[in-house]
């Protein structure tokens, strides 16, 4: 790999402690109490970390039609747990997934369905690249153009056909930008981790904002 792409990677691979350490504070948080967000939480920090695991694995195998359908299953945890926090009773809809209702079937604060469309738009008022990795990875997930393109090389008067399990032929540019969107989802899954923690470990303070911003 180039240096700036295993410079990526690794900062990937070295998210395992910021992971342990997040589950760690919200166990902990407001005398060890626990609450049914608390084990969607922990679904979503264990997915988090085995995505960011198979991920790197994958871009070291030169692997970029697996890879960029783990970035999209990374996205697809920051969308659902995003969900939560737009919901009217977090705790009533992390329950409803444990059930196996899908959230797409759940509602918001304004009645909306939570549709993947939904989420996305409403989540990437917040970050602009948001719809742009979920539209680029999403054919990747289901089969798609995406991988017939990722073939071979195409040109107007030639095409080449690479009928591997490696993608060498991918440009450097590419498996670059995907590890970004990796890292970029990632972050913004752990925004919203990192803002459940203080919500969790802050109840009274929380409380008092809450007020303040209803009157």
């Amino acid at each position: 790999m180039s240096p700036e792409l295993e410079q990526q990677v690794a900062r990937i691979e070295n998210l395992r402690d910021v992971h342990t350490s997040l589950a760690n504070e919200m166990l902990l948080a407001d005398g060890d109490k626990f609450f049914a967000i608390d084990l969607l939480a922990v679904a979503v920090i264990k997915r988090s970390m085995s995505l960011c695991s198979g991920f790197s694995t994958l871009v070291r195998g030169q692997n970029y039609t697996s890879a960029a359908a783990l970035l999209r299953l990374q996205l697809d945890s920051c969308l659902r747990f995003y969900a939560a926090f737009i919901v009217v009773d977090p705790h009533f809809f992390a329950m409803e997934i444990l059930r196996g209702v899908p959230v797409r079937r759940m509602v918001d604060k304004s009645g909306a369905k939570m549709t993947d469309k939904y989420l996305v738009e409403k989540l990437g008022r917040k970050f602009e690249w948001m719809p742009r990795v979920y539209d680029s990875t999403s054919g990747f997930v289901h089969l798609s153009e995406r991988h017939i393109y990722a073939t071979g090389n195409w040109s107007p008067d030639k095409v080449s056909l690479l009928i591997s399990p490696t993608d060498e032929h991918i440009a450097l540019e590419s498996w670059i930008e995907m590890a970004m969107g990796f890292l970029a989802c990632t972050d913004a899954l752990f925004e919203y981790l990192r803002g459940w923690v203080f919500t969790k470990g802050n109840p009274e303070l929380v409380a008092r904002m809450r007020e303040q911003h209803v009157s």
